[in-house]
């Protein structure tokens, strides 16, 4: 029907807001988290070049999703709005174009059935379809009722889906931290990183949600015994309990993508000698429920990496957004590497067969493994202290053989040894502190960390190809004039974005200068 061009671009802003909030209810209804435009939030993740992605997470940080979810709606409401001021049938065909895209997305999504992705998607490009008919106050009227019982419906699910899962007791269980473990200064990292303050990392958009009674670990290739366990044949196995840092491999030095946990499952090394893994396989590659993959070379067993796969998480199931049911964790190598969410299937082969989802984005095949790295808690940077006696803490890390010595440097002077409290294993960060004496005036602190293989790289080097390094290095004031401040925002939020910035073109050349000459 044709609508005045005063009211056009509300027109398709509804029809549009529409064919959004049906796709959103259509995945709630099928009991996905996957809807059409979630899924485009995938596909973009998957196509865009990795050095573009490698900048947005260097300036956005814990951002970067969000970014990407709020200018796909922008998108997808902005486009159709734009078009139904060129009429209807330019409307037609932008929403059209939004659904198809919608469709070829879900399409991709391999944790969905033909049938699932296919429903998803005709029904968001029908509602938007049929949205110009409706008029613009209908059609927000429908969606929002869309959208709120599409809200309604996945709580409803979720609290279905809260299957109990009763942990098993572990081979030795690991007794409670000693306090000598525990330094209790306000503002230290804790020694335990609760879950919900537990970084969260990785390539999909959104989550998936796993069924616990559907799921089914396999194990296959080069193996005499192919296994398919359920979670509770995974459960009954023998497990232990480890101790361990997990970091992302994009953390900048001093980032907030790194935390301590202790973790319960299986040894991956049991399951292969359960499954009779042939002697000239050299390599296991994992694969998670939505078609990500990583790579593990045997060869680490024997360098001190014991990859196991994990159900629990300081004590409880792991949660959704943790890899439920199943993970994989190396400690060690980073996240982004080998330590897979969702994990679906474990492929015994050679090396020279395996190309994995990270080698396709351009990073190299061999693991990248955790140097030595130590981070300063207390202080804040760019913090006001009052002159005299200062505690400076913050924890250190070098899995998976554990941490020699931390050490501290003011304004570029002789390094000095730091405290340790007691180490909960060596693939666990460590607490440290040290006393200063301030003195009015700004000041530089530095730290580095000694493991049992070498000392932490003061050269600045950015995430690719093999993580972040460089000390650990924060500036502060004392003065005894002003009131102390746990941060100057101001300077804060300069020195912030200033980071940010210089990590983002380390980035950029450090694809430049390692990409060609990638092994």
């Amino acid at each position: 029907m044709p609508f005045s061009p005063s009211d056009a671009w509300l027109q398709g802003l509804g029809a549009a807001f529409v064919q959004l909030a049906a796709g959103e209810f259509a995945a709630a209804v099928r009991g996905t988290h996957t809807s059409p435009v979630r899924a485009l939030g995938k596909w973009l993740i998957d196509a865009l070049p990795t050095p573009l992605i490698d900048v947005a997470i260097a300036l956005l940080r814990r951002g970067d999703k969000p970014a990407i979810a709020i200018a796909l709606t922008l998108f997808s409401l902005g486009v159709p709005a734009m078009a139904a001021t060129a009429g209807t049938a330019t409307l037609m065909a932008a929403l059209l174009l939004s659904g198809l895209l919608g469709l070829y997305a879900l399409w991709r999504r391999t944790e969905l059935s033909r049938t699932t992705a296919a429903t998803l998607g005709l029904v968001g490009t029908a509602a938007g379809m049929l949205g110009v008919f409706f008029g613009a106050e209908a059609s927000f009227a429908i969606g929002f009722a869309a959208a709120g019982l599409a809200l309604v419906i996945r709580r409803v699910r979720q609290r279905r889906r809260a299957e109990p899962v009763r942990l098993p007791r572990p081979q030795a269980p690991l007794g409670s931290p000693p306090g000598s473990a525990s330094l209790e200064i306000p503002g230290l990292s804790e020694l335990i990183t609760p879950v919900d303050r537990f970084f969260v990392t990785d390539v999909t958009f959104p989550a998936p949600s796993v069924v616990l009674r559907q799921w089914r670990l396999v194990v296959r290739g080069m193996v005499e015994h192919p296994l398919s366990l359920t979670l509770d044949e995974l459960l009954s196995l023998p497990s232990r309990e480890i101790d361990a840092v997990l970091m992302c491999v994009h953390n900048p030095v001093g980032g907030p993508f790194v935390g301590n946990a202790r973790w319960q499952g299986v040894l991956l090394r049991d399951l292969l000698v359960r499954a009779g893994a042939a002697t000239e396989a050299d390599h296991v590659r994992l694969h998670s429920v939505d078609g990500f993959s990583a790579g593990i070379s045997l060869s680490l067993l024997g360098d001190g990496f014991e990859p196991m796969l994990v159900y629990a998480m300081n004590g409880t199931p792991l949660t959704r957004a943790h890899g439920a049911p199943v993970r994989v964790l190396v400690p060690g190598i980073h996240g982004y590497d080998a330590n897979i969410k969702w994990l679906a299937s474990v492929e015994v082969m050679r090396f020279s067969e395996a190309i994995d989802y990270a080698e396709r984005k351009g990073w190299p095949r061999r693991p990248s493994r955790m140097a030595p790295n130590s981070r300063i808690d207390v202080p804040n940077h760019s913090a006001l202290l009052a002159p005299g006696r200062q505690i400076v803490a913050g924890v250190a890390w070098s899995p998976p053989h554990g941490v020699a010595k931390v050490e501290l440097r003011i304004d570029g002077g002789p390094w000095q040894v730091c405290a340790l409290a007691t180490a909960l294993g060596p693939s666990a960060w460590v607490q440290w502190q040290a006393p200063w004496d301030a003195t009015p005036g700004r000041h530089t602190l530095e730290t580095r960390t000694w493991g049992r293989e070498g000392v932490q790289a003061e050269l600045a080097a950015a995430p690719y190809p093999d993580g972040a390094r460089g000390y650990h290095r924060i500036a502060v004031d004392v003065q005894s004039t002003r009131t102390p401040q746990r941060r100057q925002v101001c300077w804060w939020l300069a020195s912030d974005a200033r980071a940010r910035g210089l990590l983002a073109w380390r980035g950029i050349t450090a694809w430049r200068r390692h990409r060609p000459h990638r092994g």
